[in-house]
């Protein structure tokens, strides 16, 4: 097999280890730390350490050493968020809350081993009527909270762990004309879940929905920011495990009616050549550029692009200029997301942009706005 990119190798490690083959060596013109880099961006690097360490040559020694330890460093993070995850169920529970899971914490369970599947936090789902009294309870768990928008908590623990506590499975804030698409796709929550055998207020969802919300979510990144190779893996482990337990009129019939179908076709297909070896059917040169330089949770540059390009199939005249009118004037919610601590004090619009405004000029760099206009001029 020849590899042109490091990525490429990459990939190759972690087909490896999914399959259980032996990997080639690494061929002249691959950098071992590039694809070290390259990994532990998009959080694969503790899978692909699997490989490695089954390579007659290994990496030089440092480079080595700092990929063992970001496989512990996985490893350790697993351990940390799972004794969490209970502290959390637990207290929440006692006072009568009911709880739903349909992310990281769920994905894990369908990975070889918990530690693999990375994530960056915690995620739950309660009902709405109960998120300030959850607020509270993590309080008391030594958690800060900050509301980022209306619907959603993230509360940050002094050990590192970070939860983000949702009502809904896509909560519209500032993009309503995306995020209502996908709060169609797939909403009410516990309507699709039940009760676990264990604790009649741990729900679990349905195989099905938790299917389409998986996708659904990744679709939803690769739409705006762009999505990493982490969650095209996800795909292959959600086919594995639920290839025959899902409804598969319904999965279709959801995706074709939110337009989602062109999206959802690139994703399988990218996931299938890397991972299962199939000839793709479409050209995925650009898909592929979007997701390796994506990184784990997008970047700006992609969000800009995406923007810009769905204006454009809106017919939206002067799609560059609206984007650069919005990064200078944003609205009340962008701001409340960025700072977080105006929505509690209730600043109006004015308010809000006044307090961006000297934020901007104390923390003012002039490389920042040259580097935003070239990036904007490179869209087409």
């Amino acid at each position: 097999m020849e590899f042109r990119y490091d990525y490429e190798y990459l990939l190759h490690l972690i087909s490896c280890y999914i399959h259980g083959t032996t990997p080639q060596e690494k061929p002249e013109g691959i950098s071992f730390e590039n694809v070290f880099e390259l990994g532990r961006l998009h959080e694969v690097a503790n899978i692909a350490f699997l490989s490695v360490e089954k390579l007659k040559n290994k990496p030089a020694e440092e480079t080595y050493n700092d990929w063992k330890i970001f496989y512990y460093f996985s490893a350790q993070r697993d351990e940390l968020q799972r004794a969490e995850r209970r502290l959390i169920l637990d207290a929440l529970h006692e006072k009568g809350i009911r709880t739903l899971e349909v992310q990281g914490s769920v994905m894990k369970k369908y990975y070889p081993s918990s530690e693999l599947r990375m994530m960056s936090d915690l995620d739950f789902i309660v009902d709405p009527e109960r998120l300030d009294k959850t607020g509270e309870i993590l309080k008391g768990l030594g958690y800060s909270i900050r509301i980022p928008h209306e619907g959603e908590l993230n509360a940050f623990n002094p050990n590192g762990t970070e939860t983000e506590i949702h009502t809904e499975f896509f909560t519209p804030h500032m993009f309503n004309e995306i995020e209502m698409r996908y709060h169609n796709a797939v909403n009410r929550p516990f309507e699709h879940a039940a009760p676990s055998e264990d604790d009649p207020l741990e729900y679990i969802i349905d195989d099905t929905y938790f299917y389409l919300f998986s996708i659904v979510h990744i679709l939803k990144h690769f739409e705006t920011a762009g999505c990493g190779i982490r969650r095209i893996l996800d795909i292959f482990y959600l086919k594995k495990h639920f290839s025959d337990k899902i409804d598969k009129d319904l999965v279709k019939r959801i995706i074709d009616e939110n337009g989602m179908r062109e999206n959802y076709n690139t994703v399988l297909e990218v996931e299938g050549m890397w991972f299962e070896k199939t000839a793709p059917t479409m050209d995925l040169s650009e898909a592929v550029r979007d997701i390796i330089t994506s990184g784990n949770h997008g970047n700006s540059e992609l969000f800009r692009r995406n923007r810009i390009r769905k204006s454009r199939s809106e017919g939206v005249k002067f799609a560059k200029l609206k984007v650069l009118k919005n990064y200078i004037f944003p609205d009340r919610e962008y701001i409340y997301m960025s700072y977080p601590e105006l929505r509690s004090r209730n600043y109006t619009l004015a308010q809000c942009r006044r307090y961006r405004f000297r934020m901007t000029l104390k923390n003012f760099r002039f490389s920042n706005i040259i580097k935003f206009l070239k990036s904007l001029l490179r869209i087409k």
